[in-house]
């Protein structure tokens, strides 16, 4: 699959979440409760929004999503490569009317035991417009743009700090977020969406202590900002290189700049 037909099926799916949003009064509503989330209608129907778009195109993927798992769609068929797919990055927000959520695919030409070293190709397509994306060993795009961009005006460190919920946080990031006077911690919402604004250069970092985060979630924009010259690691600084649909209860470290990040670590 090359990169303009991944960004077409993105691009249609895009456009059918926000169709059905306008369209739809109970989108939000829980459909199912899982142990540590939940799916909702606006979930399935982007899962739909992503089958309806292979249909289309008489393509047979295995699919690995956040809401129906691992399969092969259509179901008796033969795949011919793998599709890592969260429908809904940010499905709070997109429950709220907060338009800060996004759907990713990444793509590997492998169907079996697909790494995140295996990632050939992803997009990660904002709700608001903008488009993320991705080749290995191209380099990484918003809306045709090479990453990183220059940043004007920024005076102080950007992150994005996801620590509510977690058993423990490491008493150096305590201290870092009580005393830093030139930092702005945002938590926006969309792990990947925030990947990809640290690609952009807009964010300086990411760091995520809960172990919340699974391969799905994460995939799209791990390779972007790869292709960006960032890094992405656990909190010992091992690179991601599970198997992507076995990868779950992840923490990690995601930055542009070698220094920031080397500066995040010795915070864990």
């Amino acid at each position: 699959m090359e990169i303009e037909e991944l960004l077409e099926i993105s691009s249609e799916i895009r456009d059918s979440i926000r169709t059905y949003i306008t369209e739809t009064a109970d989108y939000g509503e829980i459909i199912e409760r899982r142990a540590r989330d939940v799916t909702r209608r606006i979930d399935m129907f982007a899962e739909k929004a992503l089958e309806n778009a292979l249909n289309s195109r008489n393509l047979c993927a295995r699919i690995i999503s956040e809401e129906l798992g691992d399969h092969v769609y259509p179901k008796d068929g033969e795949p011919k490569f793998t599709l890592i797919f969260d429908p809904i990055d940010g499905s709070t927000n997109a429950i709220l009317g907060i338009p800060f959520f996004c759907s990713s695919i990444a793509y590997s030409p492998k169907v079996n035991h697909v790494t995140f070293e295996d990632l050939q190709a992803s997009v990660v397509a904002t709700i608001y417009g903008k488009t993320y994306y991705a080749v290995k060993g191209a380099n990484a795009f918003v809306d045709g743009k090479k990453l990183p961009r220059k940043v004007e005006g920024k005076t102080k460190l950007v992150l994005s700090v996801y620590t509510y919920g977690a058993d423990s946080i490491p008493e150096p990031l305590i201290q870092f977020q009580t005393e830093a006077k030139k930092v702005v911690v945002r938590v926006l919402g969309s792990i990947a969406m925030e990947i990809c604004l640290v690609a952009e250069g807009a964010m300086d970092a990411v760091i995520e202590v809960r172990g919340l985060i699974s391969g799905y979630d994460i995939a799209g924009a791990a390779l972007i900002l790869k292709e960006a010259g960032g890094i992405i690691t656990d909190l010992k600084g091992k690179e991601l290189r599970t198997e992507v649909g076995k990868a779950q209860n992840i923490s990690l470290i995601a930055a542009l700049e070698p220094e920031i990040y080397k500066r995040m670590l010795g915070l864990i």
